[in-house]
């Protein structure tokens, strides 16, 4: 018998097959309501009094019978979302050990919870309600109108209301200290921001000046990340609304920043992973408790979290997530090996795949192999936008571009640091997209040293120095340096591995590992030649197509750019007039305001003939599995799922229904 949770490689390949974005709920027209519980689950193990509607956590029972919380019935909103669990209805009770590489690193205000207005389900084939519980969309795609659950909570026991939302809005991004660019671009239409307005307490619309046909697919997706603030608890932070404005700029000189600002975002903004405020009402399962750097750090159940299971029982089950802050993706993958973590596909590094499978049942755990929702783990992403003008020459002209990927032996790569587990691809949607396109995915795949020195040849690039490296025009050594942060992908063995391929070339690569907030530095400030990440939600390139035009800073091959796009000019570097650099995201701005699926792909189909002409970025191979080490008393966690940013893996499989089996 096969191995639960265990897929060979013929498996993997054909189960990636059924990701298909091509189910997902489309932004045009229609209502979304909640989906009722599709079976009954058996009673609880712990239950409260029988006269409660739900039931609760034995510690919050207590604090109910001791007078110092209100009963559950009265902190849950009148229409809780209803979780049926992956397994079983799950135990209350104990710790789930985390690790994290910084204290940046902990993953609570993304990635475990998954608190969007409305949310894709774990595999990213559905998009399914949460904070919102329902929407109407106008047909023609510009007005979309939001119902609240009525009674929901903050942790604080405050309510969640429109208020919460308008806040955002009208204080944080009307205010042009806190936001000078007004709401963030994916909620403007060609340049014009969105309209929010108040219906009621528990309604809000929002109404854009002309049709926004991916609202919604982003809306749940991460650009739909923190679409609110906890008002009652911000207004003490915020100008506007503090009496003493002298006190409060006071209190943030105190406090070590230069404006209010500064302060207020430290204090309310839901995103941030480092802070020193315990206070900051949330809407997430597990609320801090200890904060970073401090080692553990600590999240305790929230009482007022939103959310049951199909037995009436309030969720989470698990009482406490301990993160250990460790000093890098090597010692935490020794933690997992060791049996030391409960449940983690962070940082979890598949060259160790043979250590885990040999180890696992000395560490009583299991192994899970998730499907990745985007193409590829690693990206090699030229600098075409390079501030130094020689570079900028030699890494822009796509000629280098192909030579770099036929000098590629992609199938050395694949068998030593892959384990087989991959095939040779270009950065393409996935072959389950209806977006996918074979001509762009095998694009240039082929190994062939001869070809890319004649491509080289062609650009000119025919002068060497006595060790046999190309001279580039201004007579110095061509040296290309390969930057990345060791995060998430074997990048580092990849490097070395390329630095021996591309030396048959003439082309001297450079390895450097970098510190993450380093790396993010130089990409920003223009000063990298190439980077190294992963894909991004290629299952549905359309949520954050990174990769494929100038959208953001993580576009890493054309930041400024991407800058420039994003703040209409101000910043940035405009891409050359009629370049197809500059095209790919004019398209993608048509495809903004395109309610129609079909003409949808017919646009995006044209990005992809461009990214094929001009290989703006070079893939490797495809992804291998994600692995998810879970101990084997650590339940509902799901065999199969897709582990994707823009899923907030592996917040999309409900993290609040895991539970430890007593």
């Amino acid at each position: 018998m096969k191995e639960r949770g265990k897929l060979t490689r013929r498996e993997f390949i054909q189960l990636s097959a059924l990701t298909t974005a091509g189910l997902v709920m489309t932004a045009c027209g229609g209502k979304a309501t909640e989906a009722p519980a599709t079976k009954e689950a058996a009673p609880a193990a712990t239950a409260t009094t029988p006269a409660a509607k739900y039931s609760e956590a034995p510690a919050l029972a207590e604090m109910v019978k001791a007078g110092t919380l209100p009963p559950v019935d009265e902190r849950l909103p009148l229409d809780p979302v209803v979780h049926t669990p992956v397994e079983e209805v799950g135990q209350y009770g104990g710790t789930w050990h985390r690790a994290a590489v910084g204290a940046g690193d902990v993953q609570m205000t993304a990635r475990l919870p998954y608190e969007n207005w409305v949310r894709w389900d774990m595999t990213g084939a559905m998009m399914v309600p949460n904070v919102m519980k329902s929407w109407d969309i106008s047909d023609d795609g510009t007005v979309f109108t939001f119902y609240l659950r009525q009674g929901m909570k903050w942790s604080d026991g405050g309510p969640f209301t429109a208020d919460d939302i308008m806040f955002l809005f009208n204080d944080h991004w009307g205010n042009e200290e806190l936001s000078p660019t007004g709401v963030p671009s994916w909620l403007k239409v060609q340049g014009e921001p969105v309209k929010a307005e108040k219906v009621d307490d528990y309604t809000v619309r929002l109404t854009f000046p002309g049709p926004n046909g991916l609202f919604m697919t982003l809306l749940a997706s991460a650009n739909g990340l923190y679409m609110y603030r906890c008002s009652s608890y911000a207004k003490q932070f915020h100008i506007n609304y503090v009496e003493d404005k002298a006190k409060l700029q006071a209190d943030a000189e105190a406090a070590g920043y230069e404006f209010w600002y500064q302060y207020y975002n430290n204090k309310t903004d839901p995103g941030s992973r480092v802070r020193d405020e315990l206070d900051l009402p949330t809407i997430y399962a597990w609320k801090v408790k200890v904060v970073p750097p401090t080692t553990p750090t600590v999240f305790e159940r929230n009482p007022y979290y939103w959310k049951v299971d199909t037995a009436g029982n309030q969720l989470p089950y698990i009482d406490f997530i301990e993160h250990q802050i460790l000093e890098n993706a090597e010692v935490l993958n020794l933690k997992a090996i060791a049996g030391e973590l409960d449940m983690q596909l962070r940082h979890i590094n598949f060259a160790n795949y043979p250590l885990f499978q040999d180890s696992k049942e000395q560490g009583n755990y299991r192994v899970l192999q998730w499907i990745r929702g985007y193409i590829t783990d690693t990206v090699i992403a030229p600098n075409i936008a390079h501030k130094d003008p020689v570079m900028r020459e030699i890494l822009g002209d796509k000629r280098f571009r192909w030579a770099l990927s036929h000098g590629i032996n992609r199938q050395e790569i694949i068998e030593s640091v892959y384990l087989g587990m991959a095939e040779p691809n270009q950065i393409s949607p996935l072959s389950s997209s209806p977006f996918y396109s074979e001509a762009q995915a095998k694009n240039r795949l082929e190994y062939d040293v001869n070809l890319a020195n004649s491509l080289l040849d062609e650009m000119g690039l025919t002068e060497k120095d006595a060790e046999g490296y190309r001279l580039r025009p201004d007579g110095a050594r061509l040296t290309i340096n390969y930057e990345y942060a060791p995060i998430f992908g074997a990048w580092g063995d990849i490097g070395e591995l390329l630095t021996a391929q591309w030396k048959l070339l003439g082309i001297d690569l450079t390895v450097t590992q970098e510190e993450r907030t380093l790396f993010y530095e130089r990409k920003q400030a223009n000063e990298h030649d190439m980077g190294v990440w992963t894909g991004n939600g290629e299952f549905n390139p359309l949520i954050g197509p990174r990769w494929f035009l100038p959208l953001d800073n993580e576009s890493v091959h054309c930041v400024p750019y991407a800058d420039w796009f994003n703040t209409n000019g101000s910043e940035g570097e405009e891409p050359p007039v009629g370049s197809d650099i500059r095209k790919t995201r004019e398209i993608y701005e048509e495809i903004k305001i395109t309610v129609d699926p079909e003409k949808q792909k017919e646009l995006w189909s044209q990005i992809n003939d461009l990214n094929q002409e001009n290989l703006f970025v070079i893939g490797i191979a495809t992804a291998p599995p994600e692995l998810v080490i879970v101990k084997n008393n650590f339940r509902n966690v799901p065999d199969v799922a897709v582990s994707d940013w823009n899923l907030l893996t592996p917040g999309a499989t409900a993290p609040e229904q895991y539970f430890i089996k007593q």
